[in-house]
């Protein structure tokens, strides 16, 4: 008798859990209905527009670039290196001069080289006797790269360096500190006229808009624009260092935003 009440009651828990689990499943079922208009609807598309904007600024380059590259000769090792701390010391010291900042000078690559020479002997017979590589002194190299933030007086400092000593220099090439901020400026225009856009769309189609359901940008477009005024032949012959040209650039941003209509 206890046995069968004892199954009795494990029949009616089992059933009960039953009851339970058959429940919860049917009220998130009408849950996931009522989550949508009509049945179906996640197999339809949705009621989009998408548009497109594009935005661009004109910005003038304020950061000017140098690259100067150090190289001496010695017939040891050490006095290669000897010179080129030399000549490294005396750049620095001109530079500070100039005031140009320790943030703004950079060491991009350095070495210290053994250098050979492959002079063979006089052959007259064959086969011809061979000489091994002969080290017959040393190059330290040293290239320091250069931000000028008086963009107006990159063509002073290149004359200065060169009046030093300092005969390898790349540059100056012009660009921009804070691109980023020149980039969200362009990107704000495109997206208010593709907004713009969307409205009118949406006016002469007679809908709402809705949520933002997509967006992209393609901002890869960086043009120069070159200023009119070009410097003259008598300015380029003048002793003194002319004020070289900055030019302008064009940053483009261009999206495309999807929204969402009702």
């Amino acid at each position: 008798m206890e046995t069968y009440l004892k199954d009795k009651k494990i029949a009616a828990a089992v059933f009960i859990l039953i009851i339970i689990v058959s429940l919860f499943t049917f009220v998130k079922f009408v849950n996931e209905i009522k989550s949508s208009s009509y049945v179906g609807r996640g197999n339809q598309p949705a009621n989009v527009i998408s548009v497109t904007g594009s935005g661009d600024v004109i910005a003038v380059s304020d950061i000017a670039t140098l690259t100067v590259n150090l190289n001496k000769e010695g017939n040891t090792a050490k006095e290669a290196q000897d010179l080129l701390n030399e000549s490294i010391t005396k750049t620095l010291s001109y530079l500070k001069d100039q005031k140009i900042e320790d943030k703004d000078i950079k060491s991009e690559y350095g070495g210290l080289s053994p250098k050979y020479s492959y002079e063979q002997p006089i052959c007259y017979t064959y086969p011809c006797p061979t000489r091994d590589p002969k080290i017959i002194g040393y190059v330290a190299t040293q290239s320091i790269n250069i931000k000028i933030r008086e963009v107006d007086n990159a063509s002073v400092v290149r004359t200065g360096l060169a009046e030093i000593g300092v005969t390898n220099i790349n540059g100056p090439t012009f660009s921009i500190d804070d691109e980023e901020a020149f980039k969200n400026d362009a990107r704000s225009k495109a997206i208010t006229e593709a907004r713009s856009k969307a409205e009118v769309l949406a006016k002469e189609l007679g809908v709402t808009l809705g949520k933002v359901v997509s967006f992209s940008e393609n901002n890869n477009n960086y043009y120069p624009v070159y200023g009119k005024a070009m410097m003259s032949e008598s300015v380029l012959l003048d002793a003194g260092a002319p004020t070289l040209p900055k030019g302008e650039n064009k940053i483009i941003s261009n999206v495309t935003i999807t929204y969402e209509i009702r």
